[in-house]
C-alpha cells in the first residue's frame, strides 16, 4: 500500500522520515482511480514511531481489483515508512509506504459491513472470470461504478442515451425490488414478510453503491411505498417524490445545483406525467414493447434539454437503443446479484451465473457500439440557452393538458409558446457560431487538473491537456462548440493532466497529437496506443522544436533533447511558449524547482504576457525568480475547489502579484476566457 497523509494532524521534523506503526479504522473505500483501490485510513493510536501524533491517511491499493480491501469499519495495524514533505502549503503533510497491513477486528455497521462483502465479492468475480469490457459494464450497471469501462463504451453508452445504465438509479432500485419479489412469490413468502426482508436489503444496496443522489430518491420513494403498504395506506407516487427532493434539499441544499439530482428528477416527473400520454398516443394497450417505448420517450423528453445544457448533446437513438436494451437488463442483474450471492455464501456457481450475464452485458455493449456509428446519432447544440428551457418546459407542460380537460384553452398556450420558441430559435441561429473573431483562450475548470483551449484567428482550435475526467472535459468541449481539434498537447503523464483525453479522440475528430515522449506507459500509453489506432498523427516535442498552427507559433522550451531515465515527468514537463497577433502565452506544465531552474537557460524567450501558472499554484522555492523572469500580465491558476494539496499556495500568489500580475483561479472565477483586444486583453469568467 502507499498513501498520502493530512497535514494538519501529523507532527515532525520537515523532510524527515521514520518507521510508524499505526492502529485505526477504515472509514471511507472505493476511492482510487482506474486500476485502483484505496480507502481513508484514520489513525486513532501510534504503536511505535514518535513523527505522528493522529490524523488521516488515504492509502491506495495499486492494480488488482480481485484483491480483497478492509471493510468499513476495520480495525488495522499498518506498520510502514512515513516520508513528510519539506514543505506544506496545504492539507497534504507527506506520504506514508506501508510494508504490512493487518486487521485486528471486524466491527463498525453491520450494514455497511454487509454492503462492503457484496461489492467487494461481486468486483474479485467480474475481474477474475470476465473480459475487461463487460466486467467493466457489470460493475457499472450493478455498483454504479464505471472506473473500469473502456472511452470507446463510454462514448458509445452516451451518444445512445444509455450511460444511464451505469449511474445507479430508480431503474436498478426498481430492477432489485422486482427480483426481490420474484424470489418471495416462488418462496410463497407474504407481503408484509417481503416488506420486512426488502428494506434492509434495499438500504445495504444503498449503501453499496455509494449513496448516489438517484439512489437516494428511488430508496425513499421505495421505502414510503413500502409503508404506505404495510400501514394499509394508498400511495401516490408524485408526493413521495417531492419527500424524497425535501429531504435530499433539506440534508444538502447544493445538491440541487448537481446535474444527478436535476436529471433524476426529471426523468422520474416525466415517466410519471407523460407516459399515460404517450402511451395513448401510441396505442399502446397491453403492448410491453410500445409501453416500454413510451416510457423511454417520456424520460427523454423531460431530460433532452437539460443533457443539451449540461452536456451539449442529446440522443436520437435513445428510444431504439433503450427498446432494444431495457429488456435485456433486468435479467442481466438479476444474474448478476445472484451471482455475488452466491458468492458470498462461499458456493463455488457464482463465476458460472456470470458467464450468461457476460453474455448479455456484450450484447448490449454491441448494440451501443453499432447505434452510436450513426451519423445522426445525437443532437448536438452549443450551448443550449437557459432562456430556450423556459420556453420548452411550458411547452411541454401544455402538450401535457391538451391531452385531458380543457383542450381548446391547452391547444392555444401550446401554440402560442410554440410561436415564440420558433421566432427565439430563428433570431438565436441567426446569431455568429464563432462568437468574437479572434484569438481566444479559454482556461477550463476541470477541478483539480488542467485543461487549455486556444483559439486562432483562423479558426484552428488546440486543446492543452485535458484534465482528469473524460465526461467533464467533453462536456466542456460540446459547451463551446468544438468539434474538431488541430492539435491535442499533452504537458506530461500525469493522470490530472492527460486523463480527460482520452475520450475526446472519440467525441472529437483530432489532427495531431503531440506529448514529450515521456513517461509512455499507464494512461499515457493508453492514449498514445488509441491514437495510433485511429490514425490520429502523434509526434513528440523537445526543447527547439515548433510546431506552425495557422498563425499560431508553439516553441518548445522543456523538456531538454537528453532525459534522465528516472526523470521526474512533472519537472520535465513538455513547456509551450505560444504567439500569435497580438498575445504571448506561457504553457510550462508542472515544472517545479528542477524545471524552473532549467528554463533559467533561456530567460530571453520566457517573457509572455499570459501564464498558466505551473503545478496548479504550488509553492516552488524558485517561484520568485522565475515569475520575476517572465513578468506576465494576467496569471491563470488551474485547480480545484478545496482540494486536499492547499492550492494554490500564498506564497505562489504574493509572488505573482508582486511582478504586477493579476491572478485569475478556475476554482474561484469558473472557466476562464482571455481575448486579445485592442491594446490588451479582454478577460471573461464564468462566475
Amino acid at each position: 500500500y502507499v498513501g498520502y497523509t493530512r497535514s494538519s494532524h501529523w507532527r515532525g521534523r520537515s523532510g524527515a522520515s521514520g518507521e510508524v506503526f499505526l492502529k485505526g479504522r477504515v472509514e471511507v473505500g472505493n476511492r482510487g482511480e482506474p486500476g485502483d483501490e484505496a480507502f481513508l485510513f484514520r489513525v486513532c493510536e501510534v504503536l511505535e514511531g514518535k513523527m505522528a501524533r493522529s490524523g488521516d491517511c488515504y492509502l491506495l491499493k495499486p492494480g488488482r481489483r480481485e484483491d480483497a480491501l478492509p471493510a468499513w469499519g476495520d480495525t488495522l495495524e499498518v506498520r510502514g515508512n512515513l516520508y513528510l514533505f519539506d514543505r506544506v502549503s496545504g492539507r497534504v503533510g507527506g506520504s506514508l509506504v506501508a510494508g504490512e497491513t493487518r486487521v485486528l477486528a471486524h466491527t463498525g455497521n453491520p450494514l455497511l459491513r454487509l454492503a462492503h462483502f457484496f461489492r467487494d465479492t461481486l468486483r474479485r468475480q467480474v475481474a477474475n472470470g470476465l473480459e475487461p469490457d463487460t466486467a467493466g459494464l457489470i460493475e457499472g450497471m450493478l455498483l454504479g461504478d464505471y472506473r473500469h469501462l473502456s472511452s470507446r463504451d463510454l462514448v458509445a453508452l452516451r451518444a445512445t442515451g444509455l450511460i444511464h445504465l451505469c449511474a445507479a438509479s430508480g431503474l436498478h432500485v426498481g430492477i432489485l425490488l422486482a427480483f426481490i419479489m420474484w424470489l418471495g412469490a416462488k418462496l410463497n413468502l407474504s407481503r408484509r414478510m417481503l416488506i420486512v426482508i426488502q428494506t434492509p436489503l434495499l438500504i445495504t444496496y444503498a449503501l453499496a453503491v455509494g449513496l448516489t443522489v438517484p439512489v437516494q430518491r428511488a430508496a425513499v420513494v421505495a421505502l414510503l411505498a413500502a409503508l404506505a403498504f404495510y400501514s394499509g395506506r394508498d400511495f401516490d407516487f408524485l408526493p413521495a417524490l417531492g419527500v424524497a427532493a425535501i429531504y435530499l434539499v433539506f440534508k444538502d441544499p447544493s445538491v440541487a445545483r448537481e446535474v444527478s439530482f436535476q436529471l433524476s428528477f426529471a426523468a422520474a416527473l416525466g415517466v410519471a406525467l407523460l407516459h399515460r400520454p404517450l402511451s395513448g398516443l401510441l396505442k399502446a394497450g397491453k403492448s410491453k414493447a410500445l409501453s416500454l417505448l413510451a416510457a423511454t420517450l417520456a424520460a427523454q423528453l423531460a431530460v433532452g434539454p437539460l443533457l443539451m445544457r449540461h452536456f451539449g448533446e442529446a440522443s436520437l437513438t435513445a428510444p431504439l437503443s433503450n427498446l432494444l436494451v431495457l429488456p435485456l437488463v433486468p435479467l442481466m442483474m438479476a444474474l448478476s446479484l445472484l451471482s455475488a450471492l452466491v458468492g458470498m455464501a462461499g458456493v463455488g456457481l457464482g463465476a458460472v451465473l456470470l458467464k450468461p450475464a457476460a453474455l448479455l452485458a456484450r450484447c448490449i455493449l454491441l448494440i451501443a457500439r453499432n447505434l452510436a456509428g450513426v451519423r445522426w446519432a445525437a443532437l448536438r447544440f452549443f450551448p443550449f440557452p437557459a432562456t430556450w428551457m423556459a420556453i420548452y418546459y411550458p411547452v411541454l407542460a401544455a402538450a401535457f393538458l391538451a391531452t385531458g380537460r380543457r383542450r381548446r384553452l391547452a391547444r392555444l398556450i401550446l401554440a402560442a409558446l410554440l410561436a415564440a420558441g420558433l421566432i427565439f430559435g430563428c433570431l438565436i441561429n441567426a446569431m455568429p457560431l464563432g462568437g468574437r473573431s479572434g484569438v481566444e483562450m479559454t482556461f477550463l475548470d476541470v477541478g483539480q487538473g488542467d485543461a487549455m483551449l486556444l483559439r486562432g484567428p483562423s479558426g484552428q482550435n488546440v486543446l492543452v491537456d485535458g484534465g482528469i475526467d473524460e465526461a467533464t472535459l467533453t462536456a466542456k468541449l460540446r459547451s463551446r462548440r468544438v468539434e474538431y481539434l488541430d492539435a491535442v498537447i499533452v504537458s506530461h503523464s500525469d493522470s490530472d493532466h492527460v486523463g480527460g483525453l482520452t475520450g475526446t479522440l472519440y467525441a472529437c475528430g483530432v489532427g495531431l497529437l503531440v506529448h514529450p515522449d515521456i513517461g509512455s506507459d499507464g494512461l499515457m500509453g493508453k492514449l498514445l496506443g488509441l491514437a495510433g489506432e485511429m490514425g490520429v498523427t502523434v509526434r513528440s516535442m523537445r526543447a527547439g522544436d515548433r510546431l506552425e498552427l495557422g498563425d499560431v507559433s508553439l516553441t518548445a522550451l522543456g523538456p531538454p533533447a537528453q532525459v534522465p531515465a528516472d526523470a521526474d515527468s512533472n519537472e520535465y514537463s513538455l513547456v509551450l511558449r505560444a504567439m500569435g497577433p497580438g498575445f504571448s502565452l506561457l504553457l510550462p506544465g508542472d515544472v517545479e524547482e528542477e524545471g524552473q531552474r532549467m528554463l533559467a537557460g533561456c530567460a530571453d524567450k520566457l517573457d509572455c504576457d499570459i501564464l498558466k501558472v505551473p503545478h496548479h499554484g504550488g509553492y516552488s522555492e524558485s517561484g520568485d525568480a522565475f515569475f520575476a523572469m517572465i513578468s506576465p500580465r494576467i496569471g491563470v491558476i488551474s485547480v480545484g475547489d478545496d482540494n486536499p494539496y492547499g492550492h494554490p499556495s500564498e506564497e505562489t500568489i504574493a509572488s505573482l502579484q508582486a511582478c504586477g500580475c493579476t491572478v485569475y483561479r478556475t476554482d474561484q472565477h469558473g472557466d476562464i476566457v482571455i481575448r486579445v483586444a485592442e491594446g490588451g486583453y479582454e478577460v471573461e469568467c464564468g462566475r
